[in-house]
């Protein structure tokens, strides 16, 4: 792969990024390399062999829904119970210690590819990107309507 060819999982976050919307559960039944994308995401920010309390597992997920994972449409809890059941957390028998897990066959590749990535900023950059593109493109066919933007 030469130096400046993307990562496919960050080609993925970024088409994934200006979306709004998508449901875990229709993500995991009908775009599954998609609902692999947005949970390797979310694991993301948790680092390796730290345990987190509930709450904070609950602080981080809510942080990532307001920013990075803006596209989609769920709770902090909802997201916490993917995340376990695909086993990209583990928590203890009580629910109260998380600890992020070795991503499982099938998120491995997803997970090293998002490794690192500021995706915050590549969700901002995504939207302010798509934001453009159709501010130019509505420009455009006002203009070839003859008339000026309302």
């Amino acid at each position: 792969m030469n130096a400046t060819a993307e990562a496919p999982a960050l080609t993925a976050f970024r088409r994934l990024a200006v979306k709004r919307g998508l449901l875990p559960g229709v993500l995991h039944g009908q775009r599954f390399a998609d609902f692999v994308v947005v949970s390797a995401a979310a694991a993301q920010g948790f680092a390796p062999e730290r345990e987190y309390t509930e709450t904070e597992v609950n602080e981080h997920l809510k942080a990532f829904l307001a920013g990075a994972g803006a596209m989609l449409a769920t709770d902090h809890v909802d997201l916490r119970r993917w995340l376990v059941d695909c086993r990209l957390l583990e928590r203890d028998g009580f629910g109260r210690r998380y600890v992020r897990a070795v991503a499982p066959e099938g998120f491995a590749t997803t997970v090293e590819g998002l490794r690192g990535a500021d995706l915050a900023a590549i969700a901002r950059d995504a939207c302010t990107a798509d934001a453009q593109t159709r501010a130019e493109r509505k420009a455009r066919w006002t203009a070839a309507q003859g008339g000026t933007p309302q």
